[in-house]
């Protein structure tokens, strides 16, 4: 599985990356969200794991980039945050394109197995709380 990961947190990436890689699936990390935007539109990823509370360009700005460009639908954004989303908000982000949000932190089974069925069984919406 192609895993892109951009979170502006370097421990979290370094641990993600190592883990998906030592689990034998291919990796990338940006630790911004200008240069994370840049990636998704110049490659292809499985799976985009994607921080929302980033500085200067968050993940909720990335979302919206994507989604005004019709860019979204085509991909597997899976939001992470380690606040509580408030429904509406889930929502909103479920009609932008959104696939999944989950909650930091978690374990790296549990995740690697998740995006698994996101990749092989795409959903059109799969919000964990």
């Amino acid at each position: 599985m192609k895993i892109h990961i951009i979170d502006d947190n370097e421990d979290i990436t370094t641990m993600f990356f190592k883990y998906f890689t030592i689990r034998e699936h291919s990796c990338s990390v940006s630790n911004d969200g200008h240069n994370g935007i840049n990636m998704i539109t110049t490659n292809h990823y499985d799976v985009i794991l994607l921080d929302l509370a980033m500085p200067e360009f968050s993940g909720f700005d990335i979302i919206a980039e994507l989604q005004q460009s019709g860019k979204i639908a085509k991909l597997n954004i899976v939001a992470l945050t380690a606040s509580s989303v408030s429904q509406e908000l889930e929502g909103v982000m479920k009609k932008m394109g959104v696939k999944a949000v989950l909650r930091k932190p978690m374990d790296p089974d549990d995740l690697l197995n998740f995006l698994q069925k996101i990749k092989d069984e795409p959903v059109k919406e799969l919000f964990v709380k």
